[in-house]
């Protein structure tokens, strides 16, 4: 998996984690599948993944997509 990807993935995980919603909530609000959000934050459904995609995914999360793309530091 690339950086990008691997930007990606924790970004999406940690504002999910921050918003305080499950992986089930997430899926509901963003209207995608359980599965395809735990594929994403797994790092195995990067193939067909579309701008829209995340675009609805940022917009669940209530959050700009530029996010999802930005290097955060996650202190622990």
């Amino acid at each position: 998996m690339s950086n990008d990807y691997t930007t990606l993935v924790k970004n999406i995980k940690y504002f999910r984690l921050k918003a305080n919603m499950t992986q089930e909530q997430l899926a509901e609000k963003s209207d995608l599948s359980v599965s395809y959000i735990k594929q994403i934050e797994a790092g195995k459904e990067f193939k067909n993944i579309t701008f829209n995609t995340f675009s609805k995914i940022a917009k669940a999360l209530n959050i700009d997509v530029k996010e999802l793309f930005n290097e955060i530091e996650i202190l622990n």
